[in-house]
């Protein structure tokens, strides 16, 4: 949570003494800063509660499905991988080497996640 440490109440009643002494342009862009720092406190704790609410709705799904779902997706992950390297034209040591580097960081797998069948790309 932000911790506004303005007083807007205060800063309201700042706005409103200059606006009655005649300073209207001070006075309005006192108020403007109070109306501003309100809405972001009130944008912020929006923000807050929606985190809360998606964290809880994430923990839900790894209840939900028995496991965790980032475990079921790299053992997908992982399964197309082999799939793709079954179907290259591949010799059993060059297919071994690439597993490897998978696994050890040296290649970048890339998901293309925006569709179902989840195409994926090999790169060095």
């Amino acid at each position: 949570m932000i911790d506004i440490k303005t007083d807007i109440n205060h800063l309201d009643g700042l706005a409103a003494q200059y606006l009655s002494d005649g300073l209207e342009e001070t006075g309005k862009d006192i108020r403007a800063a109070a109306a501003d720092l309100k809405n972001l406190q009130e944008y912020a704790e929006k923000l807050e509660r929606n985190v809360s609410q998606m964290s809880a709705e994430v923990q839900s799904y790894k209840g939900s499905f028995g496991y965790d779902m980032t475990a079921g997706l790299c053992k997908f992950i992982d399964s197309r991988i082999a799939d793709k390297l079954e179907t290259q034209q591949l010799s059993d040591h060059i297919r071994e080497v690439l597993k490897d580097m998978i696994n050890g960081g040296d290649v970048c797998v890339d998901v293309d996640y925006s569709n179902v069948e989840l195409e994926m790309t090999l790169s060095v």
